[in-house]
């Protein structure tokens, strides 16, 4: 999972130093157009001012309480939410378009409402979930919630277990392998009692989906939010549930 990178991404995702210095300068060329009369800079000043009130709307409201955009890079939450290129894939697969998603991530409601079962969250994880990096980084990543505070999470015979109940799972891409690999420490063959601030993610493509079997839980303070809405590609726009 990746916040977006196109230009139009790169500006929304600039840090708040940088809009704080843009809108200091735009409001310093706004107070600096004001005594000259010609229609230039009447139509400059009041430009520079709808960016000043645009960027405090966008960058100091909506993207940290709101709502903020990302794409999908990998396969491990496909065929819910896709995220390959053309040709063969490191999952063995073969492709014949490349499919990206880009999604909106609802922000608000965990400030309200706990996370719930079921739903697609996007997350800080923790260090020892970025193996190419070195185990370096916190990546952003987008799993499917399983577990929350309390439950009791056991992976075992090509199924998931919920407080001992087999969970049906619809939305997966294949059936799961019977004998998960030997690094997944995390719930697989013997429960494991998720603590008061723990949620247990797991990818729908459950076969190729490095998460908390392998790196164990997440904590509540490393939730960034809901999956809310699918906005790119046109043809595949809808609700996220």
């Amino acid at each position: 999972m990746q916040q977006e990178v196109g230009a139009g991404e790169l500006i929304a995702n600039l840090s708040l130093g940088y809009i704080l210095v843009a809108a200091f300068a735009l409001t310093v060329l706004r107070i600096c157009l004001a005594p000259i009369k010609s229609v230039l800079a009447k139509s400059l000043a009041e430009l520079s001012e709808s960016f000043v009130l645009a960027g405090i709307l966008v960058f100091l409201i909506i993207r940290p309480f709101l709502m903020q955009a990302f794409y999908i890079p990998t396969e491990s939450m496909e065929t819910t939410l896709m995220g390959h290129d053309a040709g063969r894939s490191t999952t063995g697969d073969v492709y014949q378009d490349t499919v990206h998603d880009h999604l909106f991530v609802d922000k608000l409601t965990y400030h309200i409402w706990s996370p719930a079962r079921g739903e697609i969250i996007v997350f800080r994880a923790p260090k020892t979930a970025d193996v190419e990096g070195g185990y370096t980084h916190e990546n952003i990543l987008i799993k499917r919630l399983i577990g929350v505070p309390g439950d009791m999470v056991e992976v075992r015979d090509g199924a998931v277990y919920v407080n001992g109940v087999m969970k049906n799972e619809p939305y997966i891409r294949e059936p799961m392998e019977r004998y998960q690999r030997s690094d997944a420490n995390f719930g697989v063959g013997t429960p494991y009692k998720l603590k008061s601030n723990e949620y247990f993610m797991m990818g729908d493509n459950r076969n190729h989906s490095w998460d908390s079997r392998f790196w164990g839980p997440v904590t509540r303070d490393r939730i960034i939010g809901k999956a809310s809405v699918l906005f790119w590609p046109f043809n595949r726009i809808r609700v996220i549930h």
